[in-house]
């Protein structure tokens, strides 16, 4: 286990060995909350969209979509599937 310091400013400063090995990069948010004694850090929501659109960033270039249309027929067609399968 490795200790950090609070600065005079109120900071955190996560060694980049630490935020390397969990994937943190410069410019996530989190939300911090007090369980049990303990402070945990948890990626804001949005962070986790922003981090679904990296994932995903050339994707739809990838699969021959054009457009937004291109995507919501996408997802028309995986509900209609869904649809089809509950029914059988």
């Amino acid at each position: 286990m490795q200790s950090i310091q609070v600065s005079e400013q109120g900071q955190l400063t996560i060694p980049s060995s630490i935020t390397e090995k969990l994937g943190i990069l410069r410019g996530m948010e989190f939300n911090i909350i007090k369980r049990n004694g303990e402070f945990i850090l948890k990626p804001t929501p949005l962070q986790a969209f922003k981090e679904i659109q990296r994932i995903l960033e050339g994707e739809a270039e990838r699969v021959g979509w054009k457009s937004e249309e291109d995507a919501m027929e996408f997802c028309n067609d995986l509900r209609r599937r869904k649809i089809n399968a509950d029914n059988d």
